[in-house]
């Protein structure tokens, strides 16, 4: 059997308020007619809380909802959260592969780290796609991030960066 792999892979900014970005190709080449383009649609935002005591999660899910662990209090003080979106275009029948990158460690803006674990996608990975082009598949993604005492995470702004693998094969 003859696979032909070819990979794509998104780095993205992320911020309790963030910005995310898709990797461009670079080459001169011309385009390949089975070429897989992935590009960023929405930003993944964990939005405001704070830490009562102790440490805890929070986490995004994949369909845009928002939960806890530990003693963590969830506001609503206009800051949105959100899951990342990507819009993949493949041919149609492309089976595509996500493969998330190692936690990331997200920088805070008064000092401070905090980690970000990539979940599942959805479409869950492998899925194939049932567009033809200029058709595109939308891939929501969710992570968590671990915060408190625990690990050094003051109060501030975090960004940082993530790395998602797109395969198609």
């Amino acid at each position: 059997m003859n696979w032909h792999i070819k990979s794509f892979v998104v780095m993205g900014m992320l911020l309790v308020g963030s910005s995310s970005y898709g990797q461009t190709p670079t080459d001169s080449l011309p385009i390949d007619p089975g070429a897989l383009e992935v590009s960023t649609v929405q930003d993944m935002k964990f939005g405001a809380f704070y830490i009562k005591s102790g440490s805890g999660t929070v986490s995004v899910l994949n369909n845009g909802s928002r939960n806890f662990t530990g003693n963590l209090v969830l506001l609503n003080l206009g800051m949105l959260f959100s899951q990342a979106i990507f819009d993949v275009q493949a041919p149609q029948g492309t089976i595509i592969s996500i493969w998330n990158g190692p936690d990331a460690t997200l920088s805070g803006s008064n000092g401070g780290t905090i980690t970000l674990h990539l979940n599942d996608s959805s479409p869950a990975s492998p899925f194939t796609s049932g567009v033809a082009p200029p058709g595109k598949t939308s891939v929501n993604i969710g992570g968590t991030i671990t915060v408190g005492s625990g690990g050094p995470s003051a109060p501030g702004n975090y960004s940082g960066v993530f790395y998602i693998t797109f395969n198609n094969e």
